[in-house]
């Protein structure tokens, strides 16, 4: 069987690691003997052999380091590596021929739908609430109090209102609060509407009932802008809420525009 290039060389170099290693061992023996010795010249001649072991035991350490660090390229030199076989892959069986199917099959008829939808309405921004009541509510005029000024302001026809409730806060623009069904605490609560056509200081109402009875009458000047989203108050005069059926209407000039109830349960 052949040696490889690296088998030399770790051969070589551990060889020289191994004899130095002895030599200086032995030197260091040969340095406790002249202890024993009784001539002068005894001593001196196994001094002298000591100390040549050693130092023939480090230079074989130096060259064991030598052949392993240069050994391979210097051995390379002189006796090239021989080439080592790779093995051969093996073949690969690839198809001769790929099977096609011979028929492809194609609708013989498309269906055409029969009816055709038509689009959805899309809903407009502008407020057209439909009035329900019947007869139509009445702004109680006996007990309307005028405010103050001239009243030059014609209140627009196409005015209109729409998503009128009640709610426990002025928030406007979010239904948190928002409910038909309130306890009799004492406390404000707000009628929240939309608004749409209206214009700054045109006379409006807002009529409180209980149990179908008026309980607050406030006219005003709209202070507001001509679209947006609007409200009244009522406290009940900082007293608890009675108990029954109640209802807020809205009035622009004298026309009605929509009308919400609630309820306060004890």
């Amino acid at each position: 069987m052949p040696f490889s290039n690296e088998m030399l060389v770790t051969g070589i170099g551990g060889l020289a690691l191994a004899a130095g290693l002895a030599l200086i061992i032995a030197g260091l023996l040969a340095f406790r003997r002249p202890r024993r010795a009784t001539l002068f010249r005894q001593q001196r001649q196994a001094q002298l052999r000591g100390a040549s072991g050693v130092v023939a035991g480090l230079l074989l350490l130096a060259v064991s380091g030598l052949v392993a660090v240069f050994g391979q390229p210097v051995i390379e030199s002189f006796v090239p590596p021989t080439a080592t076989s790779t093995p051969s892959l093996t073949p690969t069986i690839t198809p001769s021929q790929t099977a096609t199917p011979t028929i492809t099959l194609t609708p013989s008829q498309t269906v055409a739908p029969t009816n055709t939808l038509p689009p959805s309405a899309t809903p407009t921004a502008s407020l057209t609430p439909t009035p329900t009541l019947s007869p139509t509510p009445a702004l109680p005029r006996a007990q309307v109090t005028l405010p103050a000024g001239t009243l030059t302001v014609t209140p627009p026809p196409q005015a209109v209102i729409a998503n009128l409730r009640i709610s426990r806060f002025n928030t406007c623009r979010s239904e948190s609060g928002v409910a038909t069904t309130f306890s009799p605490n004492p406390k404000s609560l707000y009628a929240l509407f939309d608004y749409n056509n209206w214009l700054p200081d045109v006379r409006w109402s807002n009529v409180w009932l209980y149990n179908g009875q008026p309980v607050l009458v406030e006219t005003l000047l709209w202070d507001g802008s001509t679209g947006g989203c609007g409200f009244a108050d009522f406290d009940n005069g900082s007293q608890p809420w009675p108990a029954g059926e109640w209802e807020v209407q809205v009035f622009i000039g004298d026309q009605w525009l929509d009308t919400t109830r609630f309820t306060i349960s004890p």
